[in-house]
Protein backbone atom coordinates (compact mmCIF):
# COMPACT_ATOMS: atom_id res chain seq x y z
CA UNK A 1 0.00 0.00 0.00
CA UNK A 2 1.29 3.45 -0.95
CA UNK A 3 0.24 5.74 1.90
CA UNK A 4 0.38 9.42 0.98
CA UNK A 5 1.61 11.52 3.90
CA UNK A 6 2.24 14.77 2.06
CA UNK A 7 5.34 13.82 0.08
CA UNK A 8 5.36 11.55 -2.95
CA UNK A 9 8.09 10.19 -5.19
CA UNK A 10 8.58 9.26 -8.82
CA UNK A 11 8.72 5.65 -7.66
CA UNK A 12 5.25 6.07 -6.11
CA UNK A 13 3.89 7.34 -9.43
CA UNK A 14 5.39 4.41 -11.36
CA UNK A 15 4.18 1.88 -8.78
CA UNK A 16 0.61 3.18 -8.98
CA UNK A 17 0.73 3.47 -12.77
CA UNK A 18 1.76 -0.21 -12.94
CA UNK A 19 -0.92 -1.23 -10.40
CA UNK A 20 1.64 -2.91 -8.18
CA UNK A 21 0.09 -1.32 -5.09
CA UNK A 22 -3.10 0.37 -3.93
CA UNK A 23 -3.08 3.92 -2.59
CA UNK A 24 -4.47 5.51 0.56
CA UNK A 25 -4.29 8.98 2.08
CA UNK A 26 -3.29 9.56 5.67
CA UNK A 27 -5.82 11.06 8.06
CA UNK A 28 -3.46 13.96 8.76
CA UNK A 29 -3.32 14.90 5.09
CA UNK A 30 -7.10 14.76 4.72
CA UNK A 31 -7.50 16.91 7.82
CA UNK A 32 -5.10 19.50 6.38
CA UNK A 33 -6.93 19.55 3.04
CA UNK A 34 -10.27 19.95 4.82
CA UNK A 35 -8.95 22.87 6.86
CA UNK A 36 -7.69 24.54 3.68
CA UNK A 37 -11.09 23.92 2.05
CA UNK A 38 -12.96 25.84 4.74
CA UNK A 39 -10.39 28.64 4.89
CA UNK A 40 -10.49 29.00 1.09
CA UNK A 41 -14.27 29.46 1.24
CA UNK A 42 -13.80 32.24 3.77
CA UNK A 43 -10.99 33.91 1.83
CA UNK A 44 -12.83 33.84 -1.50
CA UNK A 45 -15.84 35.43 0.17
CA UNK A 46 -13.63 38.35 1.26
CA UNK A 47 -11.31 38.74 -1.74
CA UNK A 48 -11.84 38.59 -5.51
CA UNK A 49 -10.71 35.10 -6.50
CA UNK A 50 -9.84 33.95 -10.00
CA UNK A 51 -11.99 31.05 -11.12
CA UNK A 52 -14.36 31.34 -8.17
CA UNK A 53 -15.69 34.86 -8.31
CA UNK A 54 -14.45 35.55 -11.85
CA UNK A 55 -14.28 33.77 -15.17
CA UNK A 56 -11.04 32.22 -16.37
CA UNK A 57 -8.53 33.01 -19.11
CA UNK A 58 -9.63 36.02 -21.12
CA UNK A 59 -12.82 36.06 -19.02
CA UNK A 60 -10.87 36.80 -15.84
CA UNK A 61 -12.34 40.30 -15.62
CA UNK A 62 -15.91 38.96 -15.77
CA UNK A 63 -17.58 38.66 -12.38
CA UNK A 64 -19.37 35.42 -11.49
CA UNK A 65 -22.39 35.84 -9.25
CA UNK A 66 -22.27 34.10 -5.89
CA UNK A 67 -25.63 32.40 -6.51
CA UNK A 68 -24.46 30.87 -9.83
CA UNK A 69 -24.43 27.26 -8.61
CA UNK A 70 -23.81 25.79 -12.08
CA UNK A 71 -20.63 27.75 -12.83
CA UNK A 72 -18.25 25.00 -11.67
CA UNK A 73 -19.88 22.39 -13.90
CA UNK A 74 -19.93 24.75 -16.88
CA UNK A 75 -16.23 25.33 -16.33
CA UNK A 76 -15.48 21.60 -16.33
CA UNK A 77 -17.65 20.82 -19.35
CA UNK A 78 -16.20 23.65 -21.43
CA UNK A 79 -12.60 22.65 -20.66
CA UNK A 80 -12.94 18.88 -21.22
CA UNK A 81 -12.08 19.15 -24.91
CA UNK A 82 -9.57 16.75 -26.45
CA UNK A 83 -9.09 14.80 -29.67
CA UNK A 84 -7.01 12.08 -31.29
CA UNK A 85 -6.16 8.59 -30.10
CA UNK A 86 -6.83 7.47 -26.51
CA UNK A 87 -3.92 7.58 -24.09
CA UNK A 88 -2.70 4.30 -22.65
CA UNK A 89 -4.20 3.25 -19.32
CA UNK A 90 -0.76 3.29 -17.72
CA UNK A 91 -0.32 6.93 -18.76
CA UNK A 92 -3.72 7.84 -17.34
CA UNK A 93 -2.93 6.13 -14.04
CA UNK A 94 0.34 8.05 -13.83
CA UNK A 95 -1.56 11.32 -14.24
CA UNK A 96 -4.07 10.37 -11.54
CA UNK A 97 -1.26 9.40 -9.17
CA UNK A 98 0.51 12.71 -9.74
CA UNK A 99 -2.64 14.76 -9.20
CA UNK A 100 -3.44 12.88 -6.00
CA UNK A 101 0.06 13.42 -4.65
CA UNK A 102 -0.07 17.12 -5.55
CA UNK A 103 -3.42 17.63 -3.84
CA UNK A 104 -2.00 16.26 -0.59
CA UNK A 105 -0.12 19.58 -0.30
CA UNK A 106 -2.93 21.91 0.90
CA UNK A 107 -3.31 25.07 -1.13
CA UNK A 108 -5.88 24.29 -3.80
CA UNK A 109 -8.77 24.77 -1.40
CA UNK A 110 -10.96 22.12 -3.02
CA UNK A 111 -13.35 19.64 -1.44
CA UNK A 112 -11.35 16.88 0.36
CA UNK A 113 -13.91 14.30 -0.85
CA UNK A 114 -12.27 14.63 -4.26
CA UNK A 115 -9.04 13.12 -2.95
CA UNK A 116 -10.87 10.05 -1.68
CA UNK A 117 -12.76 9.71 -4.97
CA UNK A 118 -9.51 10.02 -6.94
CA UNK A 119 -7.91 7.30 -4.80
CA UNK A 120 -10.92 5.07 -5.46
CA UNK A 121 -10.64 5.70 -9.20
CA UNK A 122 -7.02 4.55 -9.08
CA UNK A 123 -7.59 1.55 -6.84
CA UNK A 124 -10.57 0.28 -8.85
CA UNK A 125 -8.90 1.10 -12.18
CA UNK A 126 -12.08 2.98 -13.10
CA UNK A 127 -10.22 5.23 -15.50
CA UNK A 128 -11.40 8.12 -17.64
CA UNK A 129 -10.78 8.00 -21.38
CA UNK A 130 -8.34 10.76 -22.30
CA UNK A 131 -7.26 11.64 -25.81
CA UNK A 132 -3.89 12.68 -27.22
CA UNK A 133 -4.42 16.30 -28.26
CA UNK A 134 -5.48 18.88 -25.72
CA UNK A 135 -3.95 21.98 -24.17
CA UNK A 136 -0.28 22.80 -24.70
CA UNK A 137 -0.20 25.75 -22.35
CA UNK A 138 0.33 26.08 -18.65
CA UNK A 139 -1.72 23.12 -17.45
CA UNK A 140 -3.29 19.84 -18.55
CA UNK A 141 -6.75 21.36 -18.35
CA UNK A 142 -8.62 19.10 -20.76
CA UNK A 143 -7.34 15.85 -19.27
CA UNK A 144 -8.17 16.90 -15.73
CA UNK A 145 -11.56 18.36 -16.65
CA UNK A 146 -12.40 15.08 -18.38
CA UNK A 147 -11.30 13.22 -15.26
CA UNK A 148 -13.57 15.41 -13.14
CA UNK A 149 -16.55 14.69 -15.41
CA UNK A 150 -15.80 10.98 -15.07
CA UNK A 151 -15.71 11.24 -11.27
CA UNK A 152 -19.06 13.03 -11.41
CA UNK A 153 -20.55 10.45 -13.78
CA UNK A 154 -21.08 12.62 -16.86
CA UNK A 155 -18.48 10.57 -18.74
CA UNK A 156 -18.16 6.79 -18.47
CA UNK A 157 -15.34 5.21 -16.51
CA UNK A 158 -13.65 1.97 -17.61
CA UNK A 159 -14.97 0.20 -14.49
CA UNK A 160 -17.91 0.87 -12.13
CA UNK A 161 -17.39 4.07 -10.15
CA UNK A 162 -19.87 5.67 -7.71
CA UNK A 163 -20.60 9.16 -9.10
CA UNK A 164 -19.87 12.24 -7.06
CA UNK A 165 -22.39 15.07 -6.76
CA UNK A 166 -21.83 18.01 -9.15
CA UNK A 167 -18.86 20.19 -8.26
CA UNK A 168 -19.03 23.86 -7.46
CA UNK A 169 -16.65 26.65 -8.37
CA UNK A 170 -14.72 25.90 -5.19
CA UNK A 171 -13.34 22.69 -6.75
CA UNK A 172 -13.58 22.92 -10.55
CA UNK A 173 -10.66 25.20 -11.39
CA UNK A 174 -8.42 24.04 -8.50
CA UNK A 175 -8.65 20.44 -9.69
CA UNK A 176 -7.79 21.38 -13.29
CA UNK A 177 -4.98 23.75 -12.32
CA UNK A 178 -2.11 21.31 -12.77
CA UNK A 179 0.33 19.79 -15.27
CA UNK A 180 -0.30 16.34 -13.80
CA UNK A 181 -0.48 14.56 -17.16
CA UNK A 182 2.81 16.06 -18.31
CA UNK A 183 4.48 15.24 -14.99
CA UNK A 184 3.07 11.70 -14.95
CA UNK A 185 4.22 10.93 -18.48
CA UNK A 186 7.66 12.27 -17.66
CA UNK A 187 7.87 10.09 -14.54
CA UNK A 188 7.23 7.00 -16.66
CA UNK A 189 9.71 8.04 -19.35
CA UNK A 190 12.38 8.83 -16.76
CA UNK A 191 11.89 5.49 -15.00
CA UNK A 192 12.38 3.66 -18.30
CA UNK A 193 15.38 5.78 -19.23
CA UNK A 194 17.13 4.98 -15.96
CA UNK A 195 16.97 1.28 -16.85
CA UNK A 196 18.04 1.87 -20.45
CA UNK A 197 21.03 4.05 -19.58
CA UNK A 198 22.29 1.34 -17.22
CA UNK A 199 21.70 -1.29 -19.88
CA UNK A 200 23.76 0.90 -22.20
CA UNK A 201 26.76 0.53 -19.90
CA UNK A 202 26.45 -3.26 -19.88
CA UNK A 203 26.16 -3.38 -23.68
CA UNK A 204 29.07 -0.94 -24.06
CA UNK A 205 31.27 -3.28 -22.02
CA UNK A 206 30.26 -6.24 -24.19
CA UNK A 207 31.21 -4.27 -27.30
CA UNK A 208 34.37 -3.01 -25.60
CA UNK A 209 35.56 -6.53 -24.80
CA UNK A 210 34.53 -7.93 -28.18
CA UNK A 211 36.62 -5.18 -29.81
CA UNK A 212 39.58 -5.43 -27.37
CA UNK A 213 39.18 -1.84 -26.23
CA UNK A 214 41.73 0.08 -24.19
CA UNK A 215 40.59 0.30 -20.53
CA UNK A 216 42.50 3.51 -19.90
CA UNK A 217 39.43 5.32 -21.26
CA UNK A 218 37.53 4.70 -18.02
CA UNK A 219 40.49 4.94 -15.66
CA UNK A 220 40.42 7.27 -12.66
CA UNK A 221 42.84 9.81 -14.25
CA UNK A 222 40.77 9.88 -17.46
CA UNK A 223 37.57 10.52 -15.53
CA UNK A 224 39.24 13.26 -13.50
CA UNK A 225 40.50 14.96 -16.63
CA UNK A 226 37.00 15.16 -18.12
CA UNK A 227 36.01 17.78 -15.54
CA UNK A 228 32.30 17.15 -16.17
CA UNK A 229 29.46 15.94 -13.93
CA UNK A 230 28.98 12.18 -13.49
CA UNK A 231 31.95 11.10 -15.64
CA UNK A 232 33.49 9.62 -12.50
CA UNK A 233 30.20 7.79 -11.84
CA UNK A 234 30.11 6.25 -15.31
CA UNK A 235 33.82 5.39 -15.29
CA UNK A 236 33.54 3.73 -11.87
CA UNK A 237 30.57 1.74 -13.12
CA UNK A 238 32.56 0.52 -16.14
CA UNK A 239 35.49 -0.49 -13.94
CA UNK A 240 33.05 -2.40 -11.72
CA UNK A 241 31.51 -4.11 -14.74
CA UNK A 242 34.93 -5.04 -16.10
CA UNK A 243 35.78 -7.04 -12.96
CA UNK A 244 35.94 -10.69 -14.03
CA UNK A 245 35.90 -9.69 -17.69
CA UNK A 246 37.92 -12.75 -18.70
CA UNK A 247 40.65 -10.91 -20.58
CA UNK A 248 43.38 -12.88 -18.80
CA UNK A 249 45.99 -10.20 -19.30
CA UNK A 250 45.30 -9.70 -23.02
CA UNK A 251 46.58 -6.38 -24.28
CA UNK A 252 44.25 -3.83 -25.90
CA UNK A 253 44.26 -3.94 -29.68
CA UNK A 254 44.88 -0.20 -30.06
CA UNK A 255 46.84 2.46 -28.23
CA UNK A 256 43.98 4.89 -28.82
CA UNK A 257 40.48 3.68 -29.61
CA UNK A 258 37.98 5.36 -31.95
CA UNK A 259 35.49 7.71 -30.32
CA UNK A 260 32.80 5.06 -30.03
CA UNK A 261 34.86 3.36 -27.32
CA UNK A 262 37.03 6.18 -26.07
CA UNK A 263 34.53 8.95 -25.28
CA UNK A 264 31.67 6.82 -23.96
CA UNK A 265 32.27 7.77 -20.29
CA UNK A 266 32.07 11.46 -21.15
CA UNK A 267 29.17 11.26 -23.62
CA UNK A 268 27.11 8.93 -21.46
CA UNK A 269 27.75 11.04 -18.38
CA UNK A 270 25.77 13.81 -20.08
CA UNK A 271 22.77 11.46 -20.15
CA UNK A 272 23.21 10.50 -16.49
CA UNK A 273 23.56 14.16 -15.49
CA UNK A 274 20.47 15.20 -17.47
CA UNK A 275 18.33 12.41 -16.02
CA UNK A 276 19.48 13.26 -12.50
CA UNK A 277 18.57 16.92 -13.00
CA UNK A 278 15.21 16.07 -14.59
CA UNK A 279 14.37 13.75 -11.70
CA UNK A 280 15.07 16.42 -9.10
CA UNK A 281 12.88 18.93 -10.95
CA UNK A 282 10.09 16.35 -11.28
CA UNK A 283 10.04 15.62 -7.56
CA UNK A 284 9.94 19.33 -6.76
CA UNK A 285 6.98 19.76 -9.11
CA UNK A 286 5.31 16.63 -7.81
CA UNK A 287 5.24 17.88 -4.22
CA UNK A 288 4.39 21.55 -4.72
CA UNK A 289 0.99 23.20 -4.44
CA UNK A 290 1.03 25.15 -7.71
CA UNK A 291 -2.67 25.80 -8.21
CA UNK A 292 -3.66 29.29 -9.24
CA UNK A 293 -5.00 30.89 -7.16
CA UNK A 294 -3.26 29.51 -4.07
CA UNK A 295 -4.88 29.86 -0.66
CA UNK A 296 -2.30 30.86 1.93
CA UNK A 297 -4.02 29.77 5.12
CA UNK A 298 -1.28 31.02 7.45
CA UNK A 299 -0.98 34.35 5.63
CA UNK A 300 -4.76 34.80 5.35
CA UNK A 301 -4.58 35.70 1.67
CA UNK A 302 -5.46 34.59 -1.83
CA UNK A 303 -2.29 34.40 -3.94
CA UNK A 304 -2.59 34.89 -7.70
CA UNK A 305 0.71 33.79 -9.24
CA UNK A 306 2.60 32.18 -12.10
CA UNK A 307 4.26 29.31 -10.22
CA UNK A 308 2.44 26.83 -12.47
CA UNK A 309 4.46 28.05 -15.46
CA UNK A 310 6.60 24.98 -16.23
CA UNK A 311 9.66 26.71 -17.65
CA UNK A 312 12.14 24.68 -15.59
CA UNK A 313 10.48 21.36 -16.41
CA UNK A 314 10.38 22.26 -20.10
CA UNK A 315 14.10 23.02 -20.12
CA UNK A 316 14.92 19.80 -18.26
CA UNK A 317 12.91 17.79 -20.77
CA UNK A 318 14.78 19.41 -23.63
CA UNK A 319 18.06 18.70 -21.85
CA UNK A 320 17.28 14.98 -21.61
CA UNK A 321 16.34 14.64 -25.28
CA UNK A 322 19.42 16.62 -26.32
CA UNK A 323 21.67 14.40 -24.18
CA UNK A 324 20.28 11.30 -25.91
CA UNK A 325 20.86 12.96 -29.28
CA UNK A 326 24.46 13.73 -28.29
CA UNK A 327 25.29 10.17 -27.25
CA UNK A 328 23.40 8.34 -30.03
CA UNK A 329 26.10 8.78 -32.72
CA UNK A 330 28.68 7.37 -30.29
CA UNK A 331 26.54 4.23 -30.06
CA UNK A 332 26.32 4.06 -33.84
CA UNK A 333 30.10 4.35 -34.01
CA UNK A 334 30.42 1.15 -31.99
CA UNK A 335 27.90 -0.61 -34.24
CA UNK A 336 30.02 0.41 -37.23
CA UNK A 337 33.15 -0.92 -35.50
CA UNK A 338 31.43 -4.23 -34.79
CA UNK A 339 30.59 -4.51 -38.51
CA UNK A 340 33.96 -3.39 -39.89
CA UNK A 341 36.64 -6.05 -40.65
CA UNK A 342 39.35 -3.53 -39.76
CA UNK A 343 38.11 -3.44 -36.16
CA UNK A 344 36.22 -6.71 -35.68
CA UNK A 345 38.90 -9.03 -37.13
CA UNK A 346 36.19 -11.06 -38.89
CA UNK A 347 33.96 -10.77 -41.93
CA UNK A 348 32.29 -7.56 -42.96
CA UNK A 349 28.99 -7.10 -41.07
CA UNK A 350 29.88 -10.23 -39.06
CA UNK A 351 28.40 -12.26 -41.92
CA UNK A 352 28.72 -16.01 -42.36
CA UNK A 353 31.43 -17.39 -44.63
CA UNK A 354 29.60 -17.33 -47.98
CA UNK A 355 30.77 -14.58 -50.31
CA UNK A 356 28.38 -11.67 -50.60
CA UNK A 357 26.57 -12.36 -47.32
CA UNK A 358 25.09 -9.21 -45.77
CA UNK A 359 25.13 -10.28 -42.11
CA UNK A 360 24.20 -7.36 -39.85
CA UNK A 361 24.38 -4.73 -42.60
CA UNK A 362 20.73 -3.71 -42.25
CA UNK A 363 20.93 -3.61 -38.45
CA UNK A 364 23.24 -0.64 -38.94
CA UNK A 365 20.55 1.00 -41.09
CA UNK A 366 17.90 0.36 -38.44
CA UNK A 367 20.18 2.00 -35.89
CA UNK A 368 20.56 5.00 -38.18
CA UNK A 369 16.78 5.27 -38.46
CA UNK A 370 16.49 5.28 -34.67
CA UNK A 371 19.10 8.04 -34.47
CA UNK A 372 17.14 10.10 -37.00
CA UNK A 373 14.10 9.88 -34.73
CA UNK A 374 16.14 10.84 -31.65
CA UNK A 375 17.54 13.85 -33.47
CA UNK A 376 14.13 14.96 -34.70
CA UNK A 377 12.68 14.66 -31.19
CA UNK A 378 15.58 16.69 -29.76
CA UNK A 379 14.46 19.93 -31.41
CA UNK A 380 13.89 22.04 -28.25
CA UNK A 381 10.22 22.34 -27.43
CA UNK A 382 10.91 25.15 -24.97
CA UNK A 383 11.78 27.60 -27.74
CA UNK A 384 8.25 27.33 -29.13
CA UNK A 385 5.74 30.00 -28.25
CA UNK A 386 2.02 30.40 -28.61
CA UNK A 387 -0.42 33.05 -27.43
CA UNK A 388 -3.65 31.62 -26.01
CA UNK A 389 -7.04 32.79 -24.74
CA UNK A 390 -7.08 36.22 -26.41
CA UNK A 391 -3.67 37.06 -25.00
CA UNK A 392 -4.36 36.03 -21.41
CA UNK A 393 -1.51 33.53 -21.72
CA UNK A 394 1.16 35.29 -23.72
CA UNK A 395 3.56 32.34 -23.87
CA UNK A 396 2.88 28.63 -23.42
CA UNK A 397 5.84 26.64 -22.04
CA UNK A 398 5.28 23.63 -24.36
CA UNK A 399 6.31 21.28 -21.52
CA UNK A 400 3.58 18.86 -22.61
CA UNK A 401 5.18 18.69 -26.07
CA UNK A 402 8.59 18.21 -24.46
CA UNK A 403 7.47 15.08 -22.63
CA UNK A 404 5.98 13.61 -25.82
CA UNK A 405 9.30 14.22 -27.58
CA UNK A 406 11.11 12.50 -24.72
CA UNK A 407 8.80 9.49 -25.11
CA UNK A 408 9.71 9.31 -28.80
CA UNK A 409 13.40 9.49 -27.91
CA UNK A 410 13.08 6.70 -25.35
CA UNK A 411 11.41 4.38 -27.86
CA UNK A 412 14.10 5.04 -30.48
CA UNK A 413 16.91 4.74 -27.92
CA UNK A 414 15.61 1.30 -27.01
CA UNK A 415 15.90 0.22 -30.66
CA UNK A 416 19.39 1.70 -30.94
CA UNK A 417 20.63 -0.22 -27.89
CA UNK A 418 19.08 -3.44 -29.21
CA UNK A 419 21.02 -3.02 -32.45
CA UNK A 420 24.31 -2.72 -30.58
CA UNK A 421 23.50 -5.68 -28.35
CA UNK A 422 22.84 -7.95 -31.36
CA UNK A 423 26.20 -6.99 -32.90
CA UNK A 424 28.20 -7.29 -29.68
CA UNK A 425 26.78 -10.75 -28.98
CA UNK A 426 27.52 -11.99 -32.48
CA UNK A 427 31.16 -10.87 -32.36
CA UNK A 428 31.69 -12.33 -28.89
CA UNK A 429 30.27 -15.64 -30.07
CA UNK A 430 32.30 -15.66 -33.28
CA UNK A 431 35.45 -15.05 -31.22
CA UNK A 432 34.55 -17.75 -28.71
CA UNK A 433 34.46 -15.22 -25.86
CA UNK A 434 30.80 -15.68 -24.92
CA UNK A 435 31.61 -17.95 -21.96
CA UNK A 436 34.75 -16.22 -20.68
CA UNK A 437 33.12 -13.67 -18.38
CA UNK A 438 32.24 -13.69 -14.72
CA UNK A 439 30.37 -11.18 -12.62
CA UNK A 440 27.64 -9.00 -14.10
CA UNK A 441 28.84 -9.49 -17.67
CA UNK A 442 28.53 -13.25 -17.23
CA UNK A 443 24.97 -12.74 -15.95
CA UNK A 444 24.24 -10.51 -18.93
CA UNK A 445 25.45 -13.15 -21.37
CA UNK A 446 23.41 -15.80 -19.59
CA UNK A 447 20.33 -13.64 -20.08
CA UNK A 448 21.22 -13.13 -23.74
CA UNK A 449 21.81 -16.83 -24.43
CA UNK A 450 18.25 -17.10 -25.76
CA UNK A 451 19.07 -14.83 -28.71
CA UNK A 452 19.57 -16.83 -31.94
CA UNK A 453 23.09 -18.06 -32.72
CA UNK A 454 22.54 -18.56 -36.46
CA UNK A 455 24.91 -16.28 -38.46
CA UNK A 456 23.36 -17.08 -41.84
CA UNK A 457 21.61 -14.31 -43.74
CA UNK A 458 18.03 -14.34 -42.51
CA UNK A 459 15.21 -12.14 -41.19
CA UNK A 460 16.61 -10.38 -38.10
CA UNK A 461 13.40 -8.69 -36.96
CA UNK A 462 12.94 -11.29 -34.22
CA UNK A 463 16.53 -10.85 -33.03
CA UNK A 464 16.03 -7.13 -32.52
CA UNK A 465 12.69 -7.66 -30.78
CA UNK A 466 14.24 -10.22 -28.41
CA UNK A 467 17.16 -7.87 -27.73
CA UNK A 468 14.74 -5.06 -26.87
CA UNK A 469 13.00 -7.34 -24.37
CA UNK A 470 16.34 -7.98 -22.64
CA UNK A 471 17.23 -4.33 -22.09
CA UNK A 472 15.24 -3.76 -18.90
CA UNK A 473 16.72 -6.93 -17.41
CA UNK A 474 20.24 -5.84 -18.33
CA UNK A 475 19.62 -2.44 -16.77
CA UNK A 476 18.43 -4.17 -13.61
CA UNK A 477 21.85 -5.77 -13.19
CA UNK A 478 23.32 -2.33 -12.40
CA UNK A 479 22.11 -0.54 -9.27
CA UNK A 480 22.79 2.99 -8.10
CA UNK A 481 25.31 1.81 -5.54
CA UNK A 482 27.33 -0.25 -8.00
CA UNK A 483 28.90 2.73 -9.75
Amino acid sequence: MVVLNGTGTIADVVTLADRREQVSISAEVLAGVEQAYHRAADLSARFPTYGRTTGVGANRTTQVLADDKDYGMRLLRSHAVDAGDPLADRTVRAMLAVRLIQLCAPGAGLDPKILSALARMLNDDALPELLQYASIGTGDLAALAGTALTLIGERPAKAPLPPMPPWGADSALPFMSSSALTVGRTCLALDELHRLERASSVIYMLSFLALDGNPSTFSVPAARAAAAPHVDTVAARLRWLSAGDGRDGRQPRRIQDPYGLRVYPVAHASVVASLDSLGRQLERTLNAAQENPLFDVDGDMVVHHGAFYQASLSLELDGATLALALTAPITHSRIRMLNDPETNGHNAFLAAGEDGSSGLMMVEYVAAGAIAEIRAAAQPASVGTLVLSRGAEEDATFASQGTQQLERSVAAYRVLLACELVGALRLLRQRGLHDRFGGVLGEALDLAAELPWNDQDRDLRGDLAAAEELLDHLGGLVTDSDG
